[in-house]
């Protein structure tokens, strides 16, 4: 027979080698026969024949262990669980609830939002600065020589006067926030001295006490701009902490949704283990069956082949693990030289298959309810409302009231009489005669402040004041281009009620669909294994091949995953379905609180 193959260069070296194989497990009488075939018919000893088959089987020992084919492989070292950047020295466990509670201390975005809603509490704090009280003050020295030709204005031979006066005058003014009307407080007071011969007073002290009082009564009484300013400001407020809570929410179901993946990843990687050992298991039985001669060695290659494949899975989960613990590191650490970056994160929580207890009506009304997105078109909303009311109101004239007040105080000391030559009038004792002055201006500046507050020299003053464009265009588009915007986001408002009803539906049957796959998966697992260990059984009994065992290996581990999969995704699932239920604060026992209102009054 091995004439004959040796002879037929048609065929295949692969065929060859198995008969080859048949030919050296066959007993030695043919072999001898083979033998006396090729040198003649001889008779020979018991001994002659002993020793040639002795030599025939070393030569076909010698035949196969130079055959390539049943050569054994030299195999790649096991892969190694060394990852670049991670020191595996170096564990951290994490629950999922630890993660969260580091991504919201840590993440860059909450941060960036929580800066935001400080900006707009500050923003909204400055308007009201508007009605603060401000008050002023002005004090100074005036020196004036006027020329006069006026024989009555005191002017000196020389044809004028001078007046030195020191002045202080405080103000006090504020806007009403509630009925948007403005008051003036003006308090004037001066010390002059003149060289004027006509003042009785010199030097003379004067006082003024003016209030002024303005108050909106059609536009600008109800609402005017700041005060619009103010109220959209409080709605923004409310916006900007709505933001930081979808902000959040969505922070914390990327981090559920990256925490799962790691712990696939991790488990992914401890299954394509599990199938190295497996095809390596394989391998070393096949090697002990060819050594018992009930397997033909090429079959080794095979399950070598397989046992390489299985290793280059390994080093696919292990890249997966990296991806995924380095996405997981990202939404937790802020500071890119955190020694957090080189360590293991081994998380402890594992997948489970939680029910959802939630229904389509329930989940659609806690949506509805919870949802920021939801809550920011309504803030938005409501911030239109006020433009409205505010461009509405610039619509009317301007009609304002009108009051003045008005309190005089005067004092100083009388100047003598003058005579025809502009000398002092004297009394019999030699004394100035003082020209005639009322008591009560007589004295300081302590007497002039006293008239004042006696509110004997007052002026009151009230009246109103109208002013109204011809056409007044600019309020009316205003009005109705706000009119067009409150419409546009009433529209946007009706369609993300029925985008959040959508993704409910949607949220809903993800979840039961993980959860059914998940039951198949399971019952997949079950099947695979009984099928993989029927075929190893099949294998050893000599009613199989070694082809068949190692598909069902690949089919196990296929399996495996499979089921790990379907139920991360399941966890996923509920993760998602927390969030566009608007429930994934409460679900998580986090607590989103507003900044401190600062005080505005």
């Amino acid at each position: 027979m091995i004439s004959v193959l040796n002879k037929s260069p048609r065929l295949g070296r692969g065929f060859a080698a198995i008969s080859l194989a048949v030919a050296i497990g066959l007993s030695a009488p043919i072999s001898v026969f083979a033998q006396d075939a090729r040198e003649g018919i001889v008779a020979r000893t018991p001994q002659q024949k002993s020793e040639t088959e002795q030599s025939a089987a070393e030569k076909a020992q010698n035949q196969t262990q130079q055959n390539p084919i049943t050569q054994p492989l030299a195999l790649s070292p096991d892969v190694s669980s060394q990852r670049v950047g991670v020191d595996e020295n170096n564990k951290q466990l994490l629950t999922l609830q630890e993660v969260i509670a580091l991504a919201l201390q840590n993440n860059l975005d909450i941060e960036q939002f929580r800066q935001s809603v400080q900006i707009a509490q500050y923003n909204l704090f400055s308007l009201y600065g508007f009605y603060d009280v401000t008050s002023g003050t002005e004090t100074g020295f005036r020196n004036s020589i006027t020329p006069s030709a006026n024989i009555f204005s005191g002017a000196d031979t020389s044809g004028a006067f001078s007046n030195k006066t020191l002045y202080y005058n405080f103000t006090t003014s504020q806007q009403i926030q509630r009925t948007g009307a403005n008051y003036l407080i003006e308090f004037d007071n001066s010390r002059t001295k003149t060289s004027s011969i006509a003042s009785t007073l010199n030097p003379q002290y004067s006082n003024t006490l003016t209030l002024t009082f303005i108050q909106p009564l059609m536009r600008n009484f109800s609402i005017d701009a700041n005060r619009r300013a103010i109220q959209v400001g409080k709605k923004s407020l409310d916006l900007s902490d709505s933001q930081f809570r979808q902000t959040v929410i969505n922070i914390i179901n990327s981090v559920q949704r990256a925490y799962w993946d790691l712990v696939f990843a991790i488990d992914a990687e401890k299954i394509a283990r599990d199938n190295v050992r497996l095809a390596r298991q394989q391998l070393e039985n096949n090697q002990k069956m060819v050594e018992a001669g009930t397997l033909a060695p090429i079959e080794l290659r095979s399950t070598e082949a397989q046992l390489e494949q299985n290793k280059g899975n390994v080093i696919v989960a292990l890249q997966g693990i990296t991806t995924a613990e380095n996405a997981l590191k990202g939404l937790v650490l802020k500071d890119p030289n955190d020694k957090m970056w080189n360590a293991v994160l081994i998380p402890t929580d594992k997948p489970d298959l939680a029910q959802a207890t939630f229904n389509l009506q329930e989940s659609s009304a806690l949506a509805l309810k919870n949802r920021p997105e939801l809550d920011q078109l309504r803030l938005q909303s409501e911030q239109k409302d006020i433009d409205i009311k505010f461009y509405k109101n610039q619509l009317k004239p301007q009609l304002d009231f009108i009051g003045i007040y008005t309190n005089s105080g005067l004092a100083g000391s009388p100047t003598p009489q003058l005579d025809n030559d502009g000398k002092p009038v004297l009394d019999d004792n030699g004394n100035p005669v003082l020209k005639k002055v009322n008591p009560q201006f007589i004295g300081g500046y302590g007497q002039s402040i006293k008239n004042l507050f006696g509110q004997d020299f007052r002026t009151y003053q009230v009246g109103v004041r109208i002013s109204f464009p011809w056409r007044n265009r600019a309020a009316e588009a205003n009005y109705g281009r706000t009119l067009a915007e409150a419409k546009q986001l009433d529209a946007r408002q009706r369609q993300m009620v029925q985008d959040v009803q959508i993704e409910v539906r949607n949220a809903l049957q993800a979840v039961e669909a993980a959860r059914m796959r998940f039951e198949a998966a399971r019952a997949g697992v079950i099947a695979a294994d009984a099928q993989y260990k029927g075929e190893q059984e099949r294998f050893r009994a000599g009613l199989s091949q070694n082809f068949l065992v190692l598909q069902r290996q690949t089919d196990f581990a296929v399996a495996r995953s499979n089921e790990l999969r379907a139920l991360t995704d399941y966890n996923k699932a509920i993760a998602d379905l927390q969030r566009v239920t608007g429930m994934t604060l409460v679900s998580n026992n986090v607590q989103v609180q507003a900044l401190p209102e600062k005080d505005n009054k």
